[in-house]
């Protein structure tokens, strides 16, 4: 506030700067924000380059109790073997709430190529280094037993109890639930599975439902 004198009279005259502040402030919000926005966008795209995709696939199977199983890629990524995780469990059909118990990691010593190549030598070597499209693996009909493709539920003494029957593949045992569960199995025609394909992380790749044929 101005005061000075205009011949007799005083004049009074005021100056205000109340209106800077508010806009000052708004321009300094406004930077921070723009700031803020900037590091958390460069933040999120390193992030995002930085986790790599998961591979995907189309993978389909056939199961057949008298010559074994097949497993092929029918379309999507080029798979690393090495990194593959075969998973099967029962589905539905076999009952509720099976698919966790059920669960069996496939042994890879068990599984060949077209070419009768191991995708495990025993060691964790391996000459068949991609599952690609058009590739087909195959699990012989001794390795579908469920003692080899399924031990987490296969009945104590199935070796025994298989080996004395016929067919070879009919359990003559007293387990009669867990040989129930068994996909090698007459009884269990028709009925399907679940084939998973995960990498070693977890990522699961492909999915697909197998039919039980004869």
């Amino acid at each position: 506030m101005l005061w000075y004198r205009r011949g007799e009279k005083i004049v009074t005259r005021k100056y205000s700067d109340s209106a800077v502040s508010p806009v000052v402030g708004v321009m300094l919000m406004l930077v921070v924000v723009i700031i803020i926005a900037a590091v958390v966008s460069a933040f999120a795209g390193s992030s995002v380059n930085s986790q790599k995709k998961a591979p995907q696939a189309t993978i389909q199977g056939k199961f057949s109790v008298s010559s074994g199983m097949e497993i092929t890629h029918a379309g999507g990524d080029a798979l690393a073997t090495n990194e593959l995780v075969f998973t099967v469990r029962n589905s539905p059909v076999f009952g509720p709430n099976l698919e966790q118990t059920t669960a069996q990691i496939l042994n890879k010593s068990t599984i060949q190529d077209g070419k009768g190549q191991w995708l495990d030598n025993g060691d964790g070597s391996t000459n068949v280094t991609s599952f690609k499209s058009g590739d087909t693996l195959f699990i012989n009909s001794t390795y579908i037993r469920c003692d080899y493709l399924q031990p987490v539920i296969a009945p104590s003494g199935y070796k025994d109890a298989v080996s004395s029957s016929k067919d070879q593949f009919t359990y003559t045992g007293t387990e009669t639930q867990r040989w129930g569960l068994c996909f090698k199995n007459n009884d269990n025609l028709g009925k399907t599975f679940y084939l998973d394909i995960s990498d070693k992380k977890g990522n699961l790749i492909s999915r697909s439902e197998v039919t039980i044929t004869s």
